[in-house]
C-alpha cells in the first residue's frame, strides 16, 4: 500500500540532531512531506494551531510540557489531526494512556523506515498502529481489568500528579503532607493508589516513572 495523496507532518522532538535525522529519514516516504519541526511541546501546540498538519509525529520526554499533555491539547483543538508517538519508552502505561486519548500510533525510536512507512500508511487509512514489539504487551494490558472494572493504566489525577513530583524531591511523607495541606494518612492512600494504577512496588518505581515523563527537569 502506498499513500494516493500528501499528508503534511509536524515532527516533534526536544533533540535538533534526532529531529534532523528523522526529517531526513521521512522525506524519503512517499506521500509525506514535513511542514514544520518542534523542539518541545509549547512549540507543537502553537504550530499546529498555525499550520493544523495532517500528522504529528511526537515524543514524549520532554522539558517544560510533556508529548502527552501536548498530545491531549492537539486533540482536543484539532481532532482531525492524528497524531503519531515516536519514543524510547514502550511501557504500557504510556502506551494505553495515550491510546485512551485518541493517538493513532505509538511507535519506539528504534523503528526503521519500513515500519514508519506502516505506521503512516494505516494511520491513513483510518487505523490504529502499535509498534511490534509493544502489541502483544498492549492486547493483554488492555484485557486486564481491576476488580471495580477500571483498566489498571488509568491516568493519574491532578493531585496525584503533585504527590509523585514531590516524592521525586525526595520529600518525607509529611513533607509531603504539609506542603499540600493534607493529612499524612491521605498522602499514604495516595501512594498507593499511584503505585496500583502504575504496576510499581516501591518509590523507585514511582522515580523512574517520573524522570521518563521528564518531571524530574
Amino acid at each position: 500500500m502506498t499513500l494516493s495523496t500528501t499528508y503534511t507532518l509536524l515532527l516533534v522532538d526536544d533533540q535538533s540532531i534526532f529531529l534532523d535525522s528523522m526529517e531526513a529519514l521521512v522525506e524519503r516516504i512517499p506521500g509525506i512531506q514535513v511542514v514544520g519541526k518542534a523542539t518541545n511541546g509549547h512549540e507543537a501546540v502553537a504550530l499546529t494551531n498555525r499550520s493544523t498538519p495532517d500528522m504529528v509525529l511526537m515524543d514524549i520526554n520532554m522539558p517544560g510540557m510533556d508529548g502527552i499533555e501536548a498530545t491531549k491539547l492537539i486533540l482536543k483543538a484539532h481532532p482531525a489531526t492524528k497524531v503519531l508517538v515516536l519514543s524510547m519508552y514502550g511501557h504500557k502505561e504510556f502506551v494505553l494512556e495515550l491510546l485512551e486519548n485518541g493517538i493513532s500510533a505509538y511507535l519506539l525510536k528504534t523503528t526503521g523506515k519500513a515500519e514508519l512507512q506502516l505506521a503512516f500508511e494505516t494511520v491513513a487509512a483510518g487505523g490504529r498502529y502499535v509498534a511490534k514489539e509493544l502489541q502483544d504487551l498492549i492486547a493483554l494490558g488492555a484485557r486486564h481489568k481491576e476488580r471495580d472494572g477500571e483498566s489498571t493504566h488509568g491516568v493519574l489525577t491532578k493531585r496525584e500528579v503533585e504527590v509523585v513530583k514531590l516524592i521525586v524531591r525526595e520529600r518525607t511523607t509529611q513533607e509531603i503532607a504539609d506542603t499540600l495541606f493534607i493529612s499524612v494518612g491521605t498522602v499514604e492512600t495516595h501512594r498507593r493508589n499511584i503505585m496500583h494504577k502504575l504496576d510499581v512496588r516501591n518509590s523507585a518505581g514511582l522515580v523512574k516513572y517520573a524522570m521518563e515523563r521528564g518531571w524530574g527537569m
